[in-house]
């Protein structure tokens, strides 16, 4: 699968609270691109990425949605843009990758808790959901198994949805003792692991490094990436990059912290 267009310019936004450096709050929006991808399959009308969801929106100011997550709204707003924008597409044909950290109190910065509501939001208007857990995520017991639609990759591994194969290793490299969190050669054995079952898609919360393009990220994902001698879409989050799309190799890396993005087939 690879990404052929990428609109630089949003398609729309979605205004929302978020925790501001120093304290209190500050209002932003989310921006959704859109894109045109090659290599979906017959199954699916529609790939949406989105990651880093932290914010809620507030009761009482403009785009009104009550006081829930931000993913909440995103989940709704993107249903709906989908019928204007795209009334030929059938949201139950649509593959929803979820790269981590859906949870957030805007009082907070960096809180950590359940983005279980932001999962279900995305279940219930989407055909398939698929994703992984960031370093602020803490599922309640029970998880997400009741939403049939989904799947988490609790644990690395890779499987089909919707014709396609995913690879999800979720959480970041850090010290054990910490949520989602896993030793450096740990998530790296790991990782390579994955990538020698040649999935269509990567999913990751924490992603690699592009030096030569001054984004950040971890350079033990980018020495694994760079050594794939196939083509793959990795999704990522965790620290956002100005330029969302970058390739290592023959790897396009689309990191969707604090976006979304909709493509469709080429």
């Amino acid at each position: 699968m690879r990404i052929v267009k990428l609109d630089p310019d949003p398609l729309d936004a979605v205004p929302y609270l978020s925790a501001a450096t120093g304290g209190g709050t500050e209002r932003i929006g989310l921006p959704i691109h859109s894109g045109k991808v090659e290599g979906l399959p017959a199954e699916c009308d529609a790939l949406i990425v989105t990651s880093d969801l932290q914010g809620t929106c507030k009761a009482g100011e403009e785009g009104d949605c009550g006081d829930r997550l931000l993913g909440e709204e995103l989940a709704e707003h993107l249903a709906l843009l989908l019928e204007l924008e795209f009334p030929s597409i059938d949201p139950q044909r649509v593959l929803v990758l979820l790269c981590g950290d859906l949870y957030a109190d805007p009082s907070v910065r960096g809180s950590s808790g359940d983005p279980f509501p932001v999962w279900q939001a995305f279940n219930n208007r989407f055909g398939s959901v698929a994703g992984v857990a960031g370093n602020h995520d803490l599922f309640s017991p029970g998880g997400l198994g009741e939403l049939a639609q989904v799947l988490f990759f609790e644990y690395p591994g890779v499987q089909q949805v919707a014709g396609v194969r995913i690879a999800g290793i979720g959480g970041i490299i850090g010290r054990r003792g910490r949520p989602n969190r896993m030793p450096e050669e740990l998530f790296l054995r790991e990782l390579k692991k994955l990538l020698a079952r040649k999935p269509d898609i990567l999913l990751l919360h924490q992603g690699p490094d592009v030096p030569t393009l001054g984004l950040h990220g971890h350079p033990g994902i980018s020495g694994q990436l760079e050594a794939f001698a196939s083509n793959m879409l990795v999704c990522c989050g965790h620290v956002h990059w100005e330029q969302p799309l970058a390739e290592i190799g023959q790897v396009q890396v689309l990191n969707a912290d604090g976006r979304a993005f909709i493509f469709t087939q080429v």
